[in-house]
């Protein structure tokens, strides 16, 4: 059945944005609190070439104050805040969480593993297969290396490796070993060897194995300790601090849920306390790695608890707004979307914004009762992989979108002849729950590259947009980063806020894109 619609001008009334609220959500992993922040402020404002005007008269990098933050509820974290610009004063939130989810017990991260291990291959997303591959491989090599140790532990025990370390036969490996950990150790304590820095220190390593191996004769059994070693080592530092964090977040066991609902309390607290503040006209959520699906969560919740549902009905300039969104949604196919139907529609989402931020309270008050959030910009997202790290397959991951569990862009219609809009008995029209994604503009970064050599770029990013995934309304933005004097593309997952362009010249063309997504200075899509 064909939607019924009817058109309605918007109302062309509008106040300048004084003052908004930029949150940077962060990512998985051991992150020291305002350690990523302060890469993402000198990004998007100290060293912006975006927002020069001629007559600037600004230093590069350009001036922040770091103030006392009564919002994020710790103490550990302050906020930033830039002085005026073109009218428009800009205050950097962090959201930070993984102190909540850093006691990740080994039993949570184990079932994760084994569900990501035993999942159906059939279920397993295309650009997916190779890193599932080689984590199981992986898992066979540990298995296989441990059990070798084991059986060969008693002719381990009854060696005399003491004689055959100082033996003379030892000397060349100990040489070559010694060599490459004083290249490492040098620079570090005598400033003019700083040149060496210039040698990859993985390469060091490695020739730091290769003179241990040597000095034991090549030992197979000196070798396998040490590749079990290596294997402990990354388990240790990788798989424990960032896959446990995400096995923490986006499993829903018995032994997360507490877990899960702090991280999601810390950040509602975060966004509502911008929310009510009054001298915040717009907020800006930008997140990264795991980060972007606490958001996805966060901005879910808060709309409905907060956004212009049936406690909160929208006024007649939203619903206009509304009204003009669903007519463009319901004569659009729901398929992909071209880049310029996406920026027709994030052009109708900002003027659903500017209707609810102005949106007043109950007569005679000043208080705004409307949306604030703006933008949701992703980087580096796991989001588009959800069906198989977020939901149990492709099926279950379309069954929820389609049930409004899970949020898309544009909105799941409420029915077959409604849109976002549907009359409420009580209190006339409203937006459905899961309707955010009418009004925030959502922008996703990516660099991933589907081909076995998956360590190039972001393996972890992925494209959003598209019925299968998230809805054709988002605006997936693919980049390219390269970092290092080599120009590096392996594992671009921690770059897309970072300038890796040579020093004098053009910033790199992810700054740019990541700089256009925010849009410090916007006042119109």
């Amino acid at each position: 059945m064909a939607r019924t619609t009817r058109r309605r001008t918007v109302a062309p009334r509008s106040e300048p944005i004084k003052r908004q609220a930029i949150v940077i959500v962060h990512g998985q992993g051991e992150q020291r609190p305002m350690g990523t922040i302060r890469d993402f402020v000198h990004a998007l404002w100290q060293d912006n070439p975006q927002l020069d005007t001629p007559e600037e008269a600004y230093p590069r990098p350009r001036p922040i104050w770091i103030v006392p933050d009564d919002k994020s509820g710790l103490y550990e974290l302050q906020r930033i805040t830039t002085p005026e610009h073109n009218g428009r004063r800009t205050d950097f939130f962090e959201l930070y969480y993984a102190d909540l989810l850093n006691a990740t017990p080994m039993r949570n991260l184990w079932r994760w593993i084994r569900r990501l291990l035993w999942i159906d291959p059939a279920q397993v997303p295309k650009h997916m297969r190779w890193p599932w591959v080689v984590f199981w491989l992986l898992t066979v090599l540990a298995v296989m290396s441990t059990l070798a140790a084991v059986l060969a532990l008693p002719q381990v025990l009854d060696t005399h490796w003491y004689d055959r370390f100082v033996s003379p036969d030892a000397w060349r490996g100990h040489a070559i070993s010694i060599t490459a950990l004083a290249l490492i150790l040098l620079p570090k304590f005598f400033s003019p060897l700083s040149f060496i820095k210039r040698i990859p220190r993985f390469l060091l390593m490695l020739v730091i194995t290769i003179g241990i191996l040597d000095s034991f004769s090549w030992n197979g059994h000196v070798a396998n300790l040490m590749l079990l070693g290596t294997l402990a080592y990354l388990a240790a530092t990788l798989l424990l601090p960032y896959f446990g964090d995400a096995a923490s977040y986006l499993s829903a066991q018995t032994e997360t849920v507490q877990s899960r609902q702090g991280v999601r309390n810390r950040g509602l607290a975060l966004l509502k306390a911008l929310h009510e503040d009054p001298e915040y006209d717009r907020i800006v959520v930008v997140a990264h790695s795991l980060g972007s699906v606490l958001a996805y969560d966060l901005l879910h919740i808060l709309w409905r608890e907060v956004g212009p549902t049936k406690d909160n009905p929208p006024g007649p300039d939203a619903l206009a707004a509304f009204s003009a969104l669903d007519d463009f949604v319901s004569n659009a196919p729901s398929q992909a979307w071209n880049s310029g139907r996406i920026a027709q529609y994030q052009a109708l989402q900002w003027k659903v914004y500017e209707a609810l931020r102005l949106q007043k309270g109950p007569a005679g008050s000043e208080t705004q009762s409307g949306w604030k959030i703006s933008d949701l910009v992703t980087l580096g997202s796991p989001l588009s992989s959800a069906e198989f790290l977020v939901t149990d397959g492709s099926a279950d991951f379309a069954r929820m979108k389609t049930e409004r569990v899970l949020p898309t862009a544009p909105p799941q219609a409420y029915d077959e002849t409604r849109g976002t809009i549907y009359p409420d008995p009580q209190k006339g029209p409203v937006a459905h729950h899961a309707a955010v994604f009418s009004v925030v503009r959502w922008t996703n970064l990516f660099d991933r590259i589907d081909s076995p050599l998956f360590l190039l770029g972001d393996a972890i990013s992925g494209p959003l947009s598209g019925a299968d995934r998230f809805g054709p309304g988002i605006s997936d933005r693919k980049v390219e980063i390269t970092w290092g004097r080599l120009g590096w593309r392996l594992f671009t997952h921690n770059f897309y806020w970072t300038d890796t362009s040579p020093a004098d010249e053009p910033p790199a063309d992810h700054i740019t894109a990541f700089r256009d997504a925010v849009g410090l200075e916007r006042s119109a899509p």
